[in-house]
């Protein structure tokens, strides 16, 4: 059985509320990362005294403008549209609790990475998954939010580091991150158990 600890439940309840409030009942990586700096735990409150412009505030206005589709739509000689009225109504049904394949894509390869820093103890191997986890999947290049990030300014590999940093005693160097890790049978029974359940079809 998966354990999470208190800034996991407490990111996720956020990530809800977020995803909710803009008019979605599916989230992506992208709300994720508003529920990681919305429930601002001690890790996040780290993390974010390197990044000063990465506040809720900002990102959110990303969000709704899809400030990463930007560019690409201004060479196509087109805007964003804009984005979905949410009345009271809307923002105060209660959300489901999915997420987009996307999203799950980058869980399940973070947390594979995550697994092998740990086994070549490289990691503290922590009994609990935290928010530790959910920066880390937030990060993984093929999700959204890092695009959102790169618009913004921000390095996303560079949020990782500072992320892994803290997950070490100080003054050692962050580990480097595996870009293709292997996935032993406990992560595999873990990804198809929480794909099979929480996964937006």
């Amino acid at each position: 059985m998966l354990i999470y600890d208190e800034t996991f439940v407490a990111t996720m309840d956020a990530t809800r509320d977020e995803a909710t409030a803009l008019g979605t009942d599916a989230y992506g990586s992208e709300h994720l990362l508003l529920g990681l700096l919305t429930a601002a735990d001690d890790l996040t409150r780290r993390v974010v005294e390197e990044f000063p412009g990465l506040t809720p505030s900002v990102v959110r206005d990303a969000v709704r403008d899809a400030a990463d589709d930007a560019p690409h739509l201004a060479r196509l000689g087109l805007t964003a549209p804009p984005a979905p009225a949410t009345d009271a109504t809307r923002r105060a049904a209660p959300p489901r609790v999915k997420h987009r394949p996307e999203l799950q894509a980058a869980l399940n390869r973070a947390t594979a990475a995550w697994g092998h820093l740990r086994k070549a103890h490289a990691l503290p191997k922590e009994r609990r998954l935290s928010s530790a986890v959910l920066w880390l999947a937030v990060l993984e290049p093929s999700a959204r939010a890092p695009r959102l990030l790169d618009a913004l300014g921000i390095d996303p590999d560079a949020v990782r580091t500072a992320v892994l940093r803290t997950l070490v005693p100080a003054g050692t160097p962050a580990p480097t991150w595996p870009t293709d890790p292997p996935v032993g049978p406990v992560t595999r029974l873990a990804h198809r158990i929480f794909g099979r359940t929480h996964v937006a079809r």
